[in-house]
């Protein structure tokens, strides 16, 4: 009988294995029985991030782990010793120790360079030219070779395998300009990719080393843009936009809100979203961060008061906050406050919060973490950096990241006493140093 082509299932079926097998020094990658699992995307990512973090991964690494025959020896004589006084068991001890660090480091780039063909393979699935681009910068053949990929491929590979959205390295504005450098690839149409740094830089880089761009470049650009779409689309249910209702403000020493913009609208609520209005007090600032919130509760005072500068510490605006601060203060403030919002929003990992929440609204606003408090956001890809996109576009460094934090340390002159206010007298105490602390500002400015 045939095992191929079609056959008649019989009704009664048994199973048991049988030893027959070969030596795993043959085995190949293309081996692929049915327990071999569909790598999703997310399984590819943490593939490529753990090829690539680290030290270097080539062959003289991996044998410079390896601890010698002298080595050995050394450890041995080492430990015949070890009766005869205590500098000797001493000297063992640190030949095991240095013995099993460089067991660890060998046996971690073994793991690496076995995950290497899956994540090849994983990104090919996604988009051939970049599975094609990571095995030549990061396969088995460059590592047999020794073979150093420069740092702009690591930071794009990052990037691209980020536990975050792609919206977050591209926004609507960015994704037309990937469309423009896909239809005619040349100087002028990438150096528009500048608000994308991991793709700028590997244009750059390899524009100075080729005459042209390569084929497979573009169709990485092309494969990020549609990704891109493909998000947003789906995030856009509704494409009408947030409308505008006039509104008769309560009197803003009763609400706790003074902005220098009129209320033109209600903050949505979203059903669908099972925690929409709950507080971030004590938990985390978006799932993927470790920047937590809570700062007043063990003191029994209300959250304080949230905020909004210009890069010029000039205060436009705040509100009280009745518990802790959270992600949907600043997203409240946005949807109320603001006809179209603003074009670059810094205030920790707010991108997720309100691209869920109103996608066309915030489709052409770039959301952005500033240096100080970037170092507690260890699990956040380096799009959502600031510091990032000042480094590949220098136009940027005009944005002082840290108005917010100067404006901050003004407010703590009156900390102490508006603990001791009442609601009434804390908010117009508070507008009043604003006020003040604005006329400071501008004179400071205009000298």
């Amino acid at each position: 009988m045939h095992l191929e082509g079609s056959m008649t299932c019989p009704q009664n079926t048994i199973w048991d294995g049988v030893t027959l097998a070969f030596n795993r020094k043959h085995l190949l990658p293309t081996l692929e029985p049915p327990t071999t699992p569909i790598y999703r995307t997310k399984y590819n990512s943490r593939l490529v991030r753990r090829v690539i973090t680290g030290k270097p991964l080539t062959m003289d690494g991996m044998k410079a782990g390896v601890p010698t025959a002298t080595e050995e020896e050394d450890e041995d004589c080492d430990e015949e010793g070890d009766d005869e006084n205590g500098d000797d068991a001493l000297s063992s001890q640190r030949g095991t120790r240095s013995k099993r660090a460089a067991e660890k480091v060998q046996l971690n780039m073994l793991e690496r360079l076995e995950a290497i063909p899956r994540a090849v393979e994983g990104l090919r699935r996604a988009c051939p030219s970049l599975g094609a681009l990571f095995d030549a910068k990061f396969g088995e053949e460059s590592v047999m070779r020794n073979e150093v990929a420069p740092d702009v491929y690591r930071r794009f590979f990052i990037q691209v395998c980020a536990e975050e959205s792609v919206l977050q390295m591209a926004t609507k504005p960015t994704l037309d300009a990937l469309d423009a450098f896909v239809a005619a690839p040349n100087a002028r149409t990438s150096s528009a990719l500048v608000e994308i740094p991991a793709v700028h830089e590997l244009l750059s880089f390899e524009r100075a080393h080729k005459e042209s761009f390569l084929d497979s470049m573009v169709e990485i650009c092309q494969w990020i843009s549609q990704r891109g779409r493909m998000v947003l689309e789906s995030l856009i249910k509704n494409p009408e936009l947030l409308r505008i209702v006039d509104f008769t403000e309560k009197p803003w020493t009763e609400t706790g809100c003074c902005y220098g913009l009129p209320k033109i609208r209600e903050r949505p609520w979203y059903p669908k979203l099972k925690h929409d209005l709950n507080n971030d007090v004590g938990g985390k600032r978006g799932a993927k961060c470790s920047k937590f919130y809570s700062q007043y509760g063990e003191r029994q005072l209300t959250g304080g008061i949230m905020c909004v500068w210009c890069t010029h510490s000039i205060c436009y605006g705040f509100h009280c906050i009745p518990k802790g601060e959270g992600r949907n203060d600043v997203f409240s403030a946005l949807i109320t406050r603001w006809e179209k919002a603003p074009k670059r929003v810094i205030h920790g990992a707010l991108g997720p919060y309100c691209m869920t929440r109103e996608p066309a609204f915030f489709a052409e606003t770039q959301f952005l973490i500033d240096d100080f408090h970037s170092v507690g956001h260890t699990k956040c890809a380096p799009a959502a950096f600031l510091k990032t996109h000042c480094n590949v576009d220098p136009r940027l460094s005009y944005i002082n990241s840290s108005a917010g934090e100067c404006g901050n340390s003004g407010l703590g002159r009156i900390r102490k006493s508006v603990s001791y206010m009442s609601q009434k007298r804390a908010i117009l105490y508070s507008r009043v140093f604003l006020c003040i602390w604005n006329r400071l500002r501008i004179q400071k400015l205009n000298q």
